[in-house]
This record gives structure tokens, C-alpha cells and sequence, in this order.
């Protein structure tokens, strides 16, 4: 079982091939199998899908072999497991592709109580497509926060969202957009909770020490 499903990840050593092909044990069937997820692991492979880790492998290998002691037909069974785990990490790349190429950050659903807070860009030029929304949710434990469009920040400068409370501007998260300029992260629920105008601006990486720091650009602002 070690063999074949090592036949299949391709990660045999040269002694473990020609134990294997010295040994044949396989059926018609069983070889029908072994072309199919070999096919398919390499089509995985073309498409740098990210490698199985030693721990996973080793829990497949064991179920395989406990399937197998218990009925004989059941290795099918792990063999299918196995390619399931090859292909994981591509569906998960193309779930990444497929959110790259959308023009905008899907839309949440309210919730009873929500507010959404919208964000405008308050400059124009680069910043002028920038746009997004702070989900305000009283009844959980964080609030959310969306842009899109959102230019690279320059070298040295990060985004920051600040909240303008009746005690104050209070600084909230440091973030960075990713490549086709979209953020979608929790923020804690306050001070946007409590906030009467949200701000976003692009402040120097220095800045983030400064226990009294200020937005030094604003680039995108929404009032509440």
C-alpha cells in the first residue's frame, strides 16, 4: 500500500521502484486506478498545486492501510482520499484566481442591527476609483472592513483606518491591499462602534510606534 500510494505521489526512491516493479501486485483494475490518479497528480502538479505535508501523507497512508485490512476494496476508497488532498490546494489557488479577476469585494449580508458605513475617496487621481464600506455589527464581536480599487501603497507608507469618536480620533488597523487592490478584514468593534466619521489614510511605517500619531494623507472618508 506504502508503495503504490508512493507510486502515485511520485516520491519513491530508486530502491522503492524496483521493489515495486519486481513485485507486482496489482490488478487490471487496480492499474487503471494508479494511471488515473497519476494523471491527475500530475495535471495538479502542471498547475503548482502546494505539496502534500509529511503529516498528511502518513494519515493517508494509515487509513489506507486500515481500509485495506478490513475489506480489500476499501484501498479505492483512500486512493480517491488522496487525490481529493492533491487537488485541495489547487481549488484553493483558483478560488484565489477567481477573486483576483472580480472587480470588486462581494457584498455581505446584513444582519439585524448592521450598519454599513460607506468610504469615499476624498482626493482625486490614483485614489479616485478607491471605495469600500466598515460593516458595523453590534451583534458580534468584531466589525468588517472592505475597500477595493485601492492603489499599492508607496514604499515606506502603509493605510491605516481611524475612527472620529465623541472622545476623539482614535487610530484603528494598519492594513496593505492585496495585488488587485482589495481588503477584507476584521477589525475589532470599537472605536468604529462608537465612531461619527471613519477615516483611511496612507501614514508613514514609522508611525506606527507613535502613541499620538495622526492620519498624515487622508485618502478615503465615511460619515456616520
Amino acid at each position: 500500500d506504502e508503495l503504490l500510494a508512493g507510486q502515485v505521489l511520485g516520491n519513491l526512491s530508486a530502491d522503492e521502484r524496483r521493489a515495486l516493479t519486481d513485485n507486482p501486485s496489482t490488478t487490471a483494475d487496480d492499474q487503471r486506478l494508479l494511471e488515473a490518479l497519476q494523471s491527475a497528480s500530475h495535471r495538479m502538479e502542471q498547475q503548482s498545486a502546494p505539496p502534500l505535508s509529511d503529516a498528511v501523507k502518513e494519515r493517508l497512508l494509515r487509513s489506507a492501510r486500515q481500509s485495506r485490512a478490513s475489506n480489500p476494496q476499501n484501498w479505492l476508497i483512500g486512493g480517491l482520499l488522496l487525490v481529493l488532498a492533491v487537488t485541495g490546494g489547487e481549488l484553493y489557488r483558483s478560488k484565489l484566481q477567481i477573486a483576483s479577476l472580480n472587480s470588486q469585494t462581494p457584498s455581505i449580508a446584513l444582519q439585524p442591527g448592521d450598519r454599513a458605513v460607506a468610504l469615499h475617496a476624498t482626493q482625486s487621481g490614483t485614489m479616485q476609483q478607491a471605495h469600500g464600506e466598515v460593516l458595523i455589527r453590534p451583534s458580534q464581536g468584531s466589525n468588517l472592513l472592505t475597500l477595493n480599487q485601492l492603489p499599492q501603497a508607496p514604499e515606506g507608507q502603509l493605510y491605516r483606518l481611524w475612527a472620529v469618536t465623541p472622545q476623539g480620533l482614535k487610530g484603528c488597523v494598519h492594513f496593505l491591499p492585496d495585488q488587485g487592490g482589495h481588503v477584507l478584514m476584521t477589525i475589532p468593534a470599537q472605536p468604529t462602534g462608537s465612531a461619527t466619521k471613519l477615516l483611511v489614510s496612507l501614514d508613514p511605517i514609522s508611525s506606527r510606534g507613535e502613541v499620538d500619531s495622526q492620519p498624515v494623507d487622508p485618502v478615503l472618508s465615511g460619515a456616520i
